[in-house]
């Protein structure tokens, strides 16, 4: 696989060279917390734990991007900072497209994906130097992160979400034959180079491959992508990985000028049992100078004890930083695991551009535990056994300076861990970050 993609990006480079745009970016990102106070742990590096952090990619590091565009072809590149260490570079992107006609060609690997951006419902204006923790800490799918649709519309995202090194090869092609209605087909191959070898010569298959296909269909009334994949999963049955499905669906209707919805679900299946499914929506409005952002997502396992053995085992680990462990108990640094068999998240932003050189955000988000498994099991007066949710809250408001493409955003982050306090006494955290931002 990776002998495939480096020649159709070598191909990609030497044609797209020979009549290309060579351009050359910069994006440095970095954030510091000026201040975090926790009621439990006090102003200790542990206070710095957040509740609500982002699971798709680390924290913000230096991007540096390179270009090449041409008629038929472009190829680009990104390397990071790594994360763990100060002394080494990683590539974060290495792709290769190649347009033939009606048909494209694309080959690499995308760190943080390869999605179609228009159905997030995210404007990155509005987003500004704010991260996934403080915007967006949860993408279209499930919300469990070792579901096969965690994540879903990421069509270089295999269903064993935990694979390492995959990397894809695929095609699109564009269908303009009807009058109502514009069609584009992918079609996606990813490759796990990883693999547990042992298990590979006992399944006589690697684990991790996946086929995806994504349509996506344009008309008057709006738009609308179905994505499909098919792939082994990490869940093992007599010693050989089993077949994981994902699929989903999401529509973007015109509705109103200035409004944008994106409304759809997705579902896994894992060794032929329907596992967990999602629903999402996603509005959108701008007004002047005042825009609103609202992401609702709802999460459920089909059945939590059966299913969960077939997501990687993590029950309680949903999507990363909805707090399993002490931080939602009454502390002690210790306390009773929290399982969830399903989770709502909401996410409301507002926003306005006082002028060209200052904005304002206030940002509310919550995710509550639900289901057999969401909260403290209670026995009312009659011995019926009830649950009470658990709530999880994280309030900020920023503010944003900009200077050409450079910016500064200065914020207040309050979190309450059991707004509730269905476990007893509430952890909570507040904290001053600066996130200082520079795209060249």
């Amino acid at each position: 696989m990776k002998k495939i993609i480096s020649a159709l990006t070598l191909g990609a480079m030497v044609a797209g060279a020979a009549f290309a745009d060579v351009g050359v970016t910069l994006n440095y990102r970095q954030r510091a917390t000026l201040l975090s106070h926790n009621n439990e742990y006090g102003t200790t590096d542990e206070a710095s734990k957040i509740l609500f952090t982002d699971a798709y990619s680390g924290a913000g590091t230096d991007n540096l991007g390179i270009k090449l565009d041409g008629d038929i072809a472009s190829f680009a590149i990104t390397v990071v900072g790594d994360e763990a260490t100060t002394s080494k570079l990683r590539t974060k992107t290495l792709g290769a497209d190649l347009q033939i006609g009606k048909v494209g060609l694309f080959a690499g690997f995308w760190a943080d994906g390869k999605v179609k951006g228009a159905y997030r419902n995210k404007a990155d204006v509005d987003a500004g130097n704010i991260e996934g923790m403080d915007f967006e800490f949860k993408k279209l799918g499930s919300a469990f992160k070792g579901s096969p649709s965690f994540f879903v519309d990421n069509i270089v995202l295999p269903v064993n979400v935990n694979a390492s090194e995959s990397y894809a090869i695929g095609a699109k092609y564009n269908i303009r034959n009807f009058k109502a209605c514009k069609l584009e087909v992918n079609g996606v191959y990813i490759s796990n180079e990883k693999s547990d070898e042992s298990a590979s010569k006992s399944s006589g298959n690697l684990q991790g491959h996946t086929l995806v296909g994504l349509v996506e269909a344009n008309t008057a009334y709006g738009s609308g992508e179905f994505v499909f994949k098919y792939g082994q999963s990490e869940y093992k049955k007599d010693n050989k990985y089993t077949d994981a499905m994902a699929f989903g669906a999401y529509l973007q209707p015109k509705i109103m000028n200035n409004l944008t919805a994106t409304i759809g679900g997705a579902g896994s299946v894992v060794d032929g049992d329907f596992t967990d499914w999602s629903a999402d929506l996603r509005l959108y409005y701008k007004m002047g100078a005042l825009s609103f952002t609202s992401f609702h997502s709802y999460s459920a396992l089909v059945d939590a004890e059966e299913s969960i053995n077939k997501l990687n085992g993590k029950k309680n680990e949903t999507t990363k930083g909805i707090a399993d462990n002490a931080a939602v108990t009454n502390g002690k640094h210790g306390g009773t695991t929290v399982k969830r068999d399903s989770v709502l998240t909401n996410n409301l932003m507002v926003r306005y551009k006082v002028n060209s050189k200052f904005a304002v955000y206030g940002i509310v988000a919550d995710m509550i535990g639900l289901g057999e498994n969401g909260g403290k099991k209670l026995a009312d007066k009659d011995g019926k056994e009830t649950t009470d949710a658990l709530i999880q809250l994280r309030a900020s408001a920023w503010a944003q300076f900009y200077a050409g493409g450079n910016s500064i955003s200065v914020g207040v982050v309050y979190e309450n861990y059991d707004v509730a306090e269905t476990y007893g006494d509430s952890v909570q955290n507040i904290a001053i970050p600066m996130i200082f931002r520079v795209k060249m």
